[in-house]
Formats: structure tokens, C-alpha cells, sequence
């Protein structure tokens, strides 16, 4: 790998034109979406926090560990940040992989850049892509660039670089990391420039875009053209954020946050048509072209809230509650041992191995193998490919119901089994494209926490 401060400059004149430093609106220029590609919008994404999936806890640790991504169906490997990690005011005993203290270089606790660069090329090797977690709004207190460019970051009223502000103005409690400035003209080349380093020489094929909507629209106007346009293959952008204009500024996929917070409701107690009542409306609110990320954990949630097996009820819950987000309009993401129904709740700022040998790992992985390969490979659950509806059942509390096409999802969200009937959709004969079972009658009786994906085609 080139030096840092030559591939920088390099890229700087290159981009000069793209930088003008003359006063821009609030918001930049809408872009639309890159045209439609097969892997991005069929994928499922796998998120690798790189210190616990492994006993060595490395770049190494996951090239080892392909096997057991694939087995879970994901072909997309979401890696948390590769970058070395902040000293200066870190929190916990190994600080956070989002306080970045060089966008250009490996943590060397992860491996060195050859590792790096096995770990790609050997996902390739098996069809694989492999996007990188990117930390733009701010970088670790002992950044070359709190030296070199105090100028690249904003100051408090004293003078005084400040702690990252929300997205409402309000100051965070994110005290092991610096906020950079985007209205500098030079700070915006110098991100597009590392981001560009690592799909042109490390060979990445996408991003996830830590607190997109904490850096301003100007900016991802400027830098999602210019990252498109450095290779000539497709690439995965992905916009931490929820709100729908991000997909209008070039991101593929959005986090489906409401979604997550409302399933949990409905473990709670809430109604489950609401669920996809309130689905339908936010799917036919996004720009054409525009997917949700669905998950049911991912590295903050489990570090702050509970793991699926614990939050959803069990083993039957989890299960459960990812037919449910899995196969509505999106694409689904795995965490971190997610599919093997792992307990362990994973902080962020130590280490704690994945434990892999779980009590039921030789039926749980082929069950979230199986609805993966749904979400990936039947036309009905890709973009396009099916009409997306509420289905009415004789239990809207305790039933989420939701068609795709001609295909019926069918979950109960109820720990006692739940009996009911459908309105307007011949379930007899309908085969369950999880178990490959045919529905006889015209009464569905699911278990506790039972799900079903009927259709009626041949299997």
C-alpha cells in the first residue's frame, strides 16, 4: 500500500474540481441511485465485529471463519472499522473501533494490510463482497489531523475543538472522539480521498457510512458521484441513518430502525397488523430505488439492548421475529454469531469471544441458512419483484401477516399457539417454503412463535 501522504495528495488533485470552495446551500444537488445490479440488491449482509468472532480476534480470525458465514446464507461481510483505534481518551480497555486514529492503516491488534487484503481476496474467491464500516463525522482525539489540520474541525465558543454534535445540534457523550468540519473545502477532499483509497487499491465493494445524517447532505452530494465513479464495478453504499433522503443523495440502503423498535412492541404486547400497517406506509414513502437494512440485532443494539434469543423470547422468538423483518422489502443482515443464536451480549470497547458451539446450532443455522436464501434468490422478495401488502387475519393481535406477490408470510408473535383464518388469500394446498409442508385447510394453527411462508407454485 502506497504512503498515505502521497496517495492523499494524488487523490487531492484529482479531485480539485469537484472541491470548489465558493459558498454552497444547506443542501447539495439530488442525485439519482446507481443503475440496478444484481449483488447489491439481492445480498444478505453479514456484520463481523472482528474482536469477538474469533479466538484470535483478527483479520485472520475471519478469514478462517468464511465458512461459517456462508453456511449462514449471508454472501455480503460487513466488517466493523479496520482502522487503529484512538488512545487519548478512549473508553473501556480497548476504546471504540469508531474512534479512528488513521482512516489509511490497520489496527495492528487486527492484522496488517496483507491480512487485509487475504481476507478480500478470498471472499471474492467464493462470490463474496466485503464493505467496510466508515467513520466520516469525526476521528479519534490523536489523529495525525488534530495536529496538521486543527482547521479540519470545529471549535467550541472557547476556541477549543469540540465532542460531536447530534443531528439536532445537541452535544454528545462520545468524549473519545473529534468533530470534523465538512464547510472546509480541504477536509472534504482529503475524506473522498481516503474512502477512494480503499475500493481502488484495497479492492472494497462498498461502504457502511457511520451517522450518515450527522455529516451534511453537501457533502455525500459531492462524495457518493466521486466514489461511483472510481471503479468501474458496482458498490454498496450504506447510510446509518433512517431518514428517506438519503436514498435521494445516492445511498442504497437506510436503517429500518422504526421497524426494529415497533417488532419489539409487538413481543411487548402491541397489535401485530400494526407492524405492517405502519411498513406498507414507509416503503411506499422511500424514493424509487430506496431499500431498508432489516435486522433484529446488530453491534449497537446488542451492546445496549439484548440479543435476539433473549430479547424475542427464546430460540422459537428469535426465529420468529426474523422471518418477520427478513422477508419484508429490504435486504436482511445477520450479526456476530446471530444465527447460531449466541446469548452473549457483545460490548464495544472490550473483547468477549463468540462462543460457537450453541445448544442448537445444527438446526439454527440451516433455519436462517433457508430464510436467506429466500430473501436472496426468490424473485418475490427482491426489489421489484412482488407487490408488498397488509393481509387481514382472524387474529390482528397476535398475527403479523404480509404479502409479497403471490407469497404469504404468516408469524405468530405470541409464546401459546394461535389458530385463525386469512381474508382473501386461499391458504389450502399452499406449500411453506421453510419446511416444505402444504397447509391443509383453510384454518392456519401456528405454534408458539411459529412461522410460515405459503405459496401456492410448485416448490
Amino acid at each position: 500500500m502506497r504512503s498515505r501522504l502521497a496517495l492523499v495528495a494524488t487523490c487531492l488533485a484529482l479531485l480539485a474540481a469537484a472541491c470548489r470552495p465558493a459558498a454552497r446551500p444547506a443542501a447539495g444537488p439530488l442525485i439519482t441511485l446507481a443503475p440496478d445490479t444484481s449483488w447489491v440488491t439481492r445480498g444478505a449482509l453479514y456484520e463481523v465485529n472482528i474482536r469477538d468472532f474469533s479466538q484470535t480476534g483478527d483479520l485472520r480470525g475471519v478469514t478462517a471463519g468464511l465458512d461459517r458465514i456462508q453456511a449462514s446464507g449471508a454472501d455480503v461481510i460487513w466488517l466493523m472499522p479496520v482502522h487503529p483505534v484512538g488512545v487519548m481518551n478512549r473508553k473501556g480497555p480497548l476504546g471504540s473501533a469508531y474512534s479512528v486514529r488513521d482512516y489509511h492503516a490497520i489496527d495492528s491488534a487486527f492484522g496488517t494490510a496483507e491480512d487485509f487484503q487475504s481476507l478480500v481476496r478470498t471472499a471474492h474467491e467464493r462470490g463474496m463482497k466485503v464493505i467496510l464500516d466508515w467513520v466520516p463525522d469525526h476521528t479519534a482525539w490523536d489523529h495525525a489531523w488534530i495536529r496538521e489540520h486543527p482547521d479540519w474541525y470545529v471549535h467550541d465558543d472557547s476556541g477549543r475543538i469540540s465532542v460531536p454534535r447530534d443531528a439536532e445540534g445537541k452535544l454528545t457523550d462520545w468524549t473519545d472522539v473529534a468533530q470534523l468540519d465538512f464547510r472546509n473545502p480541504a477536509l472534504r477532499a482529503a475524506m473522498i480521498a481516503e474512502m477512494r483509497y480503499w475500493l481502488v487499491e484495497a479492492g472494497l465493494d462498498g461502504f457502511r457510512v457511520d451517522v450518515a445524517g450527522f455529516v451534511p447532505d453537501a457533502f455525500w452530494s459531492e462524495c457518493l458521484p466521486a466514489l461511483r465513479a472510481a471503479v468501474p464495478r458496482p458498490i454498496l453504499l450504506l447510510a446509518e441513518w433512517g431518514a428517506p433522503r438519503m436514498h435521494r443523495l445516492g445511498f442504497d440502503l437506510t436503517y429500518a430502525w422504526d421497524a426494529y423498535s415497533r417488532l419489539k412492541g409487538v413481543w411487548r404486547g402491541a397489535w401485530a397488523d400494526s407492524l405492517v400497517r405502519a411498513e406498507v406506509a414507509d416503503v411506499r414513502g422511500l424514493p424509487a430505488g430506496g431499500m431498508r437494512l432489516r435486522f433484529t440485532t446488530n453491534h449497537d443494539e446488542t451492546a445496549w439492548d439484548n440479543p435476539p434469543v433473549t430479547l424475542f423470547g427464546g430460540a422459537a422468538g428469535a426465529r420468529a421475529a426474523f422471518v418477520a423483518t427478513a422477508l419484508l422489502p429490504g435486504r436482511p443482515l445477520l450479526y456476530n454469531g446471530q444465527e447460531v443464536e449466541n446469548p452473549q451480549k457483545l460490548g464495544l470497547f472490550v473483547r468477549d469471544s463468540l462462543v460457537w458451539a450453541q445448544r442448537d446450532t445444527l438446526a439454527s443455522r440451516p433455519f436462517y441458512r433457508r430464510v436467506l436464501d429466500l430473501a436472496r434468490t426468490d424473485s418475490v422478495f427482491l426489489r421489484g419483484g412482488g407487490e408488498f401488502a397488509a393481509v387481514e387475519t382472524s387474529a390482528p393481535r397476535d398475527v403479523i401477516a404480509y404479502r409479497r406477490g403471490g407469497t404469504l408470510v404468516l408469524v405468530n408473535a405470541r409464546s401459546r399457539q394461535v389458530r385463525f383464518t386469512v381474508t382473501g388469500v386461499a391458504v389450502d394446498g399452499a406449500r411453506d417454503l421453510l419446511t416444505d409442508r402444504v397447509q391443509r385447510g383453510g384454518a392456519v394453527a401456528l405454534p408458539a412463535y411459529g412461522a410460515v411462508v405459503l405459496v401456492r407454485r410448485a416448490p
